[in-house]
């Protein structure tokens, strides 16, 4: 199964931001086991890069994302896709994007701790890392 993963969920892993951590960190553990296939948009590696930049400083943050590579796949970000995003209006254009390359990649999942901010997502079913975490359970 493929999931795709927003950059909160990533960044709670990351900086183990409490009380985040533990659910988002179920979810990563699964995609490192093999259970699912875990997807970030390029986009969001752009973005943890300029954030972990901030508090690891450059070789700490290429370090991080090497390490990150390792476990996670990447759906690319085409000028299709942005094109589509912009189309879809909203408030928020990172998460009409994210939607974007999850719905391209056939995600069943997209995982994410604001949900409300994706609205309808027709085709894609948003939850949170522990809501996913109760569905693999079952």
């Amino acid at each position: 199964m493929k999931i795709f993963i927003d950059t909160n969920v990533v960044l709670d892993v990351l900086a183990q931001r409490e009380p985040f951590y533990e659910a988002s960190r179920g979810v990563w553990e699964l995609v490192e086991r093999g259970e699912v296939r875990g997807y970030l948009s390029a986009a969001s590696i752009t973005d943890v890069f300029y954030i972990l930049r901030k508090h690891l400083g450059p070789h700490g943050a290429f370090d991080t994302l090497s390490k990150l590579l390792l476990v996670f796949s990447v759906a690319s970000v085409s000028e299709k896709d942005i094109h589509m995003a912009l189309l879809q209006g909203g408030r928020d254009f990172e998460d009409a994007l994210q939607v974007v390359c999850a719905k391209r990649i056939k995600a069943a999942y997209l995982i994410t701790r604001n949900k409300e901010d994706f609205g309808d997502a027709e085709g894609i079913n948003i939850v949170a890392p522990e809501e996913f975490l109760k569905v693999v359970k079952e």
